[in-house]
Order: C-alpha cells, then structure tokens, then sequence
C-alpha cells in the first residue's frame, strides 16, 4: 500500500511531515541536514530552505502562509513564499547540546514542542514547553528522555504523548481553553517486536496512529488503547505519520537512515482503514496558530 515518494529527495532523519490543507502542501524536516521541505504530491515537485541550526517540527500559522519552525534557538518565523525569517520566541533555558524534536500546534493554540539531549546516550534531560500566541513560553514537563508521539483527539480533551525507549505512550485530559494538562495515565505500551513509538497522528475518528521505529509500521489504537490497525511502511526506520491530501485520507510518513543506508526517503499512498470493511480513515486538518502581523 505504501510506496516511496520524490525518488531524488533524500533525508538523514526526516521529521515532522505537516499538511497544508489550504495550499495542497507537505511540510517536513531534516533535522541532520538542517533542512527544512515544501513537496507538491500532486505534481512530484518539492522546494527545500536550509536552516542555520537543526530543526526538528514545523506549525502551521492562521491567515499564513508563515510557517513556525522549532530549532535550537527557538521558534522561528518563516515565510516560504518570499524565505523571510526571523527567530520569533526563544527557549529560555535551552542546555548546551539539546535540541527540540517532536511538536505540534495544539488545541489550545499554542505550539508544544518537546526537547532532549542530542545524543544517543541521553538522559531524562529533556522537557515539554509550550509556546504561547504573545510568544510566551512555559515548561510544562520535565524529566523526559525522548519526547514523542505528541497529538490531541479530535475535540481536543485528550493529549498523548511517547516516551520512545520506554515504549510507553501516555494520555492526559487536555483543556483546550487554558492548555492544562491533568490525569496522565498509561495508554499503550508497544511490544519490543512492535518497535519504538516514534511520531503519531491521531485520524478524525479519534485512533491514535503511531510509527513503530524499528519495526518499519505504523500502528493504530482506538481511544481506549484498543488496536485499531496496521500499515507496513517500506522503510524501518520509519518516524513520524500524517495525514494529508485532498480528502485527508492519505498516510505520508517519513523515515530516517541507518545502518548503511545513503539515505531514507518519504512514504505516502495508504488508506488506512480500522476496519476493513469500512471506509478509509480520514485525518484532521493540522492546527494552526494566529499570529499578529509582523
């Protein structure tokens, strides 16, 4: 079902695909290469901007086209049409040799973005923030080691987040009005043969889909952790999902390079379905922070 898109794009560790649904664009990173991609499926077109710093997740922005882009420094500003940019709101605190990796404009209108040490033999160093529309910006966790898997039901009243090499992933209450997090408690705990939970989706039927890093697959789990589905990916390494395309209804997913590997590629084409016999799942529109003009 799924197959390998933009056959000259190449990633070392691409990351956060986003879907544009106003201008029928794929966002995505790679954080190595320090690079950020705009890809056109429909026509196999793509543009790419390099970064002075890793980046590591992109938010969409409300009226646009500016994109918010998270790097070492903080969240910057970004302009595709004309390549403006600006570091917008800074981490505080950020400690030498960290970096930010997973992250998503939330319910609440703000951007979480989760940090960790960039290192294979990390710590549980790293936190969770969350930057506010006024650019201010709050620590919402501590102690984690790699932040995943970040995303919200359809009505916004239940955050996830995964804490990739415990295998763990987590569900809290969520207030979309105020950004509080409350009640964490376990929700899915994959299996070693099921891989690491890396990045996730959540589909508008409110299953939670999460790649399987390792395991070359993205899972799926309904709400109450119940298994929703499968989807061999033609990559094991694979990273992050979303969902995209004109109807929402298409998986892309993106992939990093191991093992001898020049390079990984981006994956798109699947339909999921929870239930064979029913119709494909459909994502929700990725959401977007409001900025004033600058």
């Amino acid at each position: 079902m799924m197959h390998r898109l933009f056959p000259d794009l190449g990633f070392v560790l691409g990351e956060s695909p986003v879907w544009d649904d106003r201008a029928s664009r794929l966002y995505c990173v790679d954080i190595e290469a320090r690079r950020l991609y705009r890809l056109d499926p429909a026509r196999g077109s793509f543009d790419s901007f390099d970064w002075p710093e890793k980046i590591s997740c992109i938010g969409l922005t409300d009226p646009g086209p500016e994109l918010l882009v998270a790097g070492v420094s903080g969240l910057w500003r970004f302009n595709p049409e004309t390549g403006a940019r600006q570091l917008w709101a800074a981490f505080p605190d950020l400690p030498a040799g960290q970096r930010p990796n997973d992250g998503k404009v939330g319910p609440d209108g703000a951007f979480w973005v989760g940090t960790m040490e960039d290192r294979n033999d990390r710590g549980p160093a790293g936190r969770l923030y969350r930057f506010d529309p006024e650019g201010g910006v709050r620590v919402m966790a501590e102690g984690l080691t790699t932040p995943n898997g970040l995303d919200w039901s359809p009505d916004g009243r239940r955050m996830y987040r995964a804490e990739t090499r415990a295998l763990e992933i987590v569900q809290y209450d969520f207030d979309p009005e105020t950004g509080t997090v409350s009640a964490p408690r376990p929700f899915v705990r994959l299996a070693p043969e099921q891989g690491k939970p890396d990045g996730a989706a959540v589909a508008a039927d409110g299953s939670y889909w999460v790649c399987g890093i390792y395991a070359g697959t993205v899972w799926g789990f309904h709400p109450d952790g119940r298994p929703a589905g499968s989807v061999a990916i033609g990559a094991t390494m694979v990273t992050m999902p979303c969902f995209g395309g004109a109807a929402l209804d298409q998986l892309y997913v993106t992939a990093l390079a191991q093992d001898g590997q020049a390079s990984a590629g981006l994956f798109g084409g699947a339909a999921l379905t929870a239930d064979p016999a029913a119709r494909p799942l459909k994502g929700c529109p990725a959401r977007r922070m409001r900025l004033a003009p600058v």
